[in-house]
């Protein structure tokens, strides 16, 4: 069987392993009125793509969102970019930085796409940051570069919950700050987590995603039709 967690609901859960962050070591979110719902909302242009999940030709299987061709990535990353629009012209410029980095240190960087990918949002990053910057002259450009960190942090988190079961030990050493933080696995889905980042005592998570037949698929609606076994996950972080 195979377990389908659509992007939009990773970034949700994205959102909700920033909610209660900034304990210890670790800083509070940037400015979070703007800074959580762009995490929680970077991915909202996959909404589409996944109601009709694409196949992957080679192995007739779903597409793991890692093999998006890079064109299609890119129109899926601008609606994302441009639907951050209703949040602020800052989450716009926050959620652009994200993707702007993955492409940079993707193998497709070189290409002529990712090039002009580049160039459209380094040009308006600069509008969205300069206007930021004259509403919010307090937010220092530590703190924007900050912002972008932890959009990343939480993203990255999320993808490594949701694309394999844990049960090794983990320590996320690139974390807002930089400071280390040790994941220690444990039975029940429940993590250790050391130094304890969050102001609550405990953080429960979930997921929810669609439980459907490891089997060839012939198209989208294929693996639409066998889209109704949906199933939830649960994690529970604790001091540790």
């Amino acid at each position: 069987m195979l377990l389908l967690i659509e992007q939009s609901v990773h970034a949700a859960l994205s959102g909700d392993l920033a909610s209660y962050w900034g304990r210890g070591p670790f800083a509070p979110l940037v400015h979070p009125e703007v800074v959580w719902p762009a995490i929680y909302h970077h991915d909202d242009g996959w909404q589409p793509v996944d109601r009709l999940p694409p196949i992957n030709p080679e192995t007739k299987r779903p597409r793991s969102f890692l093999h998006t061709p890079v064109e299609e990535a890119h129109v899926i990353w601008t609606r994302s970019i441009d639907w951050a629009g209703r949040i602020s012209p800052f989450a716009q410029y926050l959620i652009a930085e994200h993707f702007m980095l993955l492409r940079q240190h993707s193998h497709a960087s070189d290409t002529e796409a990712a090039k002009i990918f580049l160039h459209k949002y380094e040009e308006l990053c600069s509008t969205w940051r300069d206007n930021w910057e004259s509403r919010h002259p307090c937010c220092s450009e530590q703190e924007e570069k900050l912002a972008v960190h932890q959009l990343q942090f939480f993203d990255w988190l999320s993808i490594w919950l949701c694309i394999a079961e844990r049960t090794e030990p983990h320590t996320f050493e690139e974390t807002p700050g930089q400071i280390p933080l040790k994941v220690q696995p444990q039975p029940g889905d429940v993590f250790r987590t050391n130094p304890w980042p969050w102001t609550v005592e405990q953080l429960h998570v979930s997921v929810s995603g669609y439980l459907i037949p490891d089997r060839d698929y012939r198209d989208s609606e294929d693996v639409k039709n066998e889209m109704t076994d949906l199933r939830r996950i649960d994690w529970q972080f604790l001091p540790g």
